[in-house]
């Protein structure tokens, strides 16, 4: 009598669990990138994962930029955004934190040795953000959230040679998303 209500209990519970997964949004993961940072050379994108119902997602951005062979900057974060209307697309905001790194090298001619030197300076960021936009969603899986985001960013600059440059990468930063998104 004990193993039936056991096999009962665990047979419920396996229904509700499948019921209530049915009614959970079906394609929990998204990739996506930012089509207008291709326009610039700037490969930036996002992965996600809608928690729940969709009322919240943990979003992992990166980009990575080159415009020159002796420039490179690179960044990631993470970000955490609530949706207003608890179901993975409408109005969301959130906030979370980036980090950043710039490596540049540069030549540099000294007109009384006539020589050239190739000086590195390199800098890296860290900073909360919040961000805030609207996510459309298509039953194809495809989404569209442009957004909004506000920070303040800490940095530290350093030349190869141990000077610090005068440019100081703290401050406050913003950016703008387009955010074209697969989801599955």
């Amino acid at each position: 009598m004990k193993k039936a209500i056991v096999a009962v209990f665990a047979m419920l519970l396996l229904v509700i669990a499948v019921a209530d997964a049915q009614t959970k949004l079906e394609k929990k993961n998204l990739i996506g990138l930012n089509p207008l940072g291709l326009l610039f050379k700037i490969y930036s994108g996002e992965y996600g994962r809608f928690l729940g119902e969709g009322e919240a997602e943990i979003n992992i951005p990166f980009f990575y930029w080159a415009p020159l062979d002796e420039l490179t900057i690179f960044g990631i974060g993470g970000k955490y955004r609530m949706y207003k209307d608890k179901n993975g697309e409408g109005i969301f905001y959130g906030g979370g934190v980036s980090l950043g790194s710039v490596s540049w090298d540069y030549d540099t001619f000294n007109f009384s040795t006539g020589q050239v030197t190739t000086e590195s300076v390199t800098a890296v960021v860290v900073g909360p953000e919040v961000e805030g936009g609207y996510r459309w969603r298509w039953e194809s899986g495809f989404t569209l959230a442009p957004s909004l985001t506000l920070g303040y960013f800490f940095g530290d600059v350093k030349a190869s040679d141990g000077s610090i440059p005068a440019t100081n990468p703290s401050g406050f930063q913003w950016g703008i998303g387009l955010g074209f998104a697969y989801m599955f």
